[in-house]
Order: structure tokens, then C-alpha cells, then sequence
């Protein structure tokens, strides 16, 4: 443990460090959004001297020294030092947090920010590292379309954590060998990672992104995110993202601003769309159909009330079954009744939905609880017990049993 003297001696050296680099910050309209303390970074409308202090005390410990009391110079101390970035700041729904930094932008180091693309989209994707593997295939495949982004108002920017140096020699690296060669969309530079960290994206430990997508839109209100994580961080590539998915994803957003209707799944420009509301939404679910052949798929369907009066009142031997779509066992005893069909040829088997509209006061009238359930007929009379439930013996022998 350190001693007492040499303890006091730190403490006032961290002390008057941290009155000497607040000044800067407190001053009135200083230009600094965040003021670096050592290796640490902090918001400068937060920084007062007794937080600069307290954030210095915290984020250094003595790590190792002599217990005498005879050393007067601090700088014998061992420090360990912690980088404080800012705190994630994405929300979907929020404004998008503003950013600015060095970029490569067509084959020229110059420098980019969000404003710069006000009144437009953004498609903002973060990618690990430069000169790997899996980001080339990525950043490439985006570059090569970005015309179709751009005709859509929206601007591609790809980011990472490495230098706009190394950015630009990755870009007049042959794409036969590994590099990017002619780029269309910026390549932003983040190599003070505070980017990466308001975005939520950046791997601390490691001081590299994870492969983040944004779309933010022309007002700044972050529209859409996906987060991808890393299988390993001796490779630190994975799965390449779909640029398919991610313009479908920025059509499907520009739709609903512009005609107010929400896009179902896989929707894509052209396809059906709905309207968000209880009784309208149900002209789109109108179509949309179960896989009847879950059910069995050589039964007869019953489609109506008198179709089922008609069934049920004919001479030969009939078996209903009443099932629902979404009942589990309903679809587990499908392939058996599909054998039972092959194996009665006599006997005619038809299903039932309980839920479609049109035979819903009907189930009700047959008092059908339990499902799956099935009821036997034949002369135009109920000759047997219904069977409820997942029971394959006790309906073979009731078959069996109408068939003879």
C-alpha cells in the first residue's frame, strides 16, 4: 500500500492538474464538446473542478510503489489509465446523434458530417476493421449500388475506427487483392471512437465497431438499427449484411412516410400494403391463408353451414374433423387422418375450421370445445362418442368401426 505521505503528494498533484485542464473547458463558449483528462474523455458541460477531481481520483489507481515515504516525485507511481467514451446514445425514434470526422470521399482525405446531408437519408453501416475479409465484400457490394440509394435521397456512409490513411490505402488497393479499389460512398474515419461509442457499436475492449446499420431521415430521427456481434475477436468478421435488405428496409420506411399504409413482411415496392387500423387492416388479412394441407391434406374442406348440414345428412359413413389453425396437436394428427383416407377408401373424411368466420356460430351451436375433436355419421344420423384430442387408436377404431 502506498504511503500516507506520498498519498497527499498525488492527491495534490491530481488536484491542480485538474483545476489547470477545467479552465479551457469552463471558459465561456469554449468550442470543445468533450475535453480529454489523460486518456479520459469528458462532456465539457459537465466539467467543473471538483468533477474534474473526482473523475481523475476514480479512473486512476496507484497500481505499485515502495512504502517510503522518502520519494517525493509522483511520477515514480505506476498509473493504470481508463478511456472514458460517451455513452451510446442511439434510440429508433430519437434524433440521431450529429457527428463529424475525417473521410475518404472520392479518392481525397477531406472531412464529412451528418449536416452535411440535411433534407436527406442516411444509411450510416459501421463495419470492424479495414484490410480484412469480410468488410470488403460489404463496403463494396454498398458502393457498387449506391446509385439506387441515391435515387431513393439517400446517402451510403461506411464507418470504422481505423485512419482516413489507412481508408485511402485500402481504396488503391486492387480489389483482386483485398482492397476496395473505386468507392462512390464516403469512408468515415472514427479513430477517436466517440462515433462508434454514440452509436452504440463500439467494442471497447478492443477499440473496433461492431458492424451497425442506421437509417436516419431527412429530419435526423433515427428510422431503423441492426446490430450484428462478433463470432470472434481473432477474426473479427462474421456474417456479411444484405444490401438488398437493408434498401428494401429504406423503401419500406419511405412508403409509409409518404402514404401513411405499414408494409408486412417481405414486403416490396409494388406489393400489398395495410392499413393500421383494426377494421381496415382486415381487408389485407382477408387474403391471407392458412396451409390447409397441415391439416390433412386429403380431406374433404367444409366451407359452410349448409355444406356441413349437407355432409352430415348423406347416407354413406362420414368422419368431421374440427380443428383450429392454431392448434398444435390439429397439425400433429394431419399425416394420420392423410393414412386413415388411404386406408378407409369407403369412408369420406372432411375438416372443419372452428375460426372461419363463416362456421363460427356453428361451432358454437355444436358446443366444440376441446380440439382436435372428431364426430362420426353415417345414414344421416351421429352413430358413435366423438373423440376429443390426440388419441390415434381411439379414432382408427371409430373409423374402423363406421366403415364396416
Amino acid at each position: 500500500m502506498p504511503s500516507s505521505g506520498n498519498m497527499r503528494r498525488a492527491g495534490s498533484l491530481l488536484a491542480r492538474l485538474a483545476l489547470r485542464q477545467a479552465e479551457p473547458a469552463l471558459a465561456v463558449g469554449a468550442p470543445r464538446a468533450m475535453m480529454a483528462i489523460g486518456s479520459e474523455a469528458l462532456p465539457a458541460s459537465t466539467v467543473t473542478p471538483s468533477a474534474l477531481f473526482s473523475k481523475l481520483a476514480i479512473s486512476r489507481g496507484f497500481a505499485s510503489s515502495s512504502d517510503s515515504d522518502s520519494s517525493s516525485d509522483v511520477g515514480d507511481w505506476d498509473f493504470q489509465e481508463r478511456i472514458v467514451y460517451p455513452m451510446p446514445q442511439v434510440r429508433v425514434g430519437a434524433p440521431a446523434p450529429q457527428f463529424a470526422g475525417p473521410a475518404v470521399v472520392d479518392g481525397e482525405i477531406t472531412k464529412i458530417s451528418l449536416s452535411d446531408y440535411k433534407g436527406k437519408y442516411v444509411c450510416l453501416f459501421f463495419y470492424p476493421k479495414d484490410f480484412t475479409f469480410v468488410c470488403p465484400t460489404e463496403i463494396i457490394a454498398f458502393s457498387d449500388r449506391a446509385k439506387e440509394f441515391e435515387a431513393l435521397n439517400c446517402q451510403l456512409i461506411a464507418a470504422s475506427t481505423d485512419t482516413e490513411e489507412c481508408h485511402l490505402a485500402w481504396i488503391r488497393t486492387p480489389r483482386n487483392r483485398g482492397g476496395l479499389g473505386y468507392m462512390q460512398i464516403p469512408i468515415l474515419a472514427d479513430t477517436t471512437k466517440a462515433i462508434s461509442s454514440k452509436y452504440g457499436v463500439l467494442i471497447e475492449d478492443l477499440g473496433i465497431a461492431l458492424r451497425g446499420l442506421f437509417i436516419i431521415n431527412p429530419k435526423g430521427v433515427v428510422q431503423h438499427v441492426t446490430v450484428n456481434d462478433l463470432p470472434s475477436w481473432v477474426t473479427v468478421d462474421d456474417l456479411g449484411r444484405s444490401v438488398d435488405e437493408a434498401l428494401r428496409t429504406l423503401q419500406a420506411i419511405q412508403y409509409h412516410a409518404e402514404h401513411g399504409e405499414v408494409c408486412p413482411a417481405n414486403w416490396k415496392p409494388g406489393s400489398k400494403t395495410m392499413v393500421a387500423d383494426t377494421e381496415k387492416s382486415l381487408e389485407y388479412f382477408s387474403e391471407v391463408k392458412e396451409d390447409e394441407s397441415a391439416f390433412g391434406n386429403k380431406l374433404k374442406v367444409i366451407g359452410s353451414k349448409a355444406e356441413y348440414e349437407q355432409l352430415v345428412k348423406s347416407a354413406g359413413p362420414v368422419v368431421v374433423d374440427f380443428y383450429a389453425p392454431w392448434c398444435g396437436k390439429c397439425r400433429q394428427i394431419g399425416p394420420f387422418l392423410d393414412t386413415l383416407v388411404d386406408k378407409y377408401p369407403g369412408v369420406t373424411f372432411a375438416k372443419f375450421d372452428t375460426t372461419a368466420q363463416p362456421l363460427e356460430a356453428l361451432t358454437a351451436d355444436l358446443g366444440i370445445k376441446a380440439l382436435p375433436a372428431f364426430r362420426f355419421f353415417k345414414g344421416g344420423k351421429e352413430v358413435h362418442e366423438p373423440v376429443a384430442g390426440y388419441k390415434k387408436k381411439l379414432l382408427e377404431d371409430a373409423v374402423a368401426s363406421l366403415a364396416k
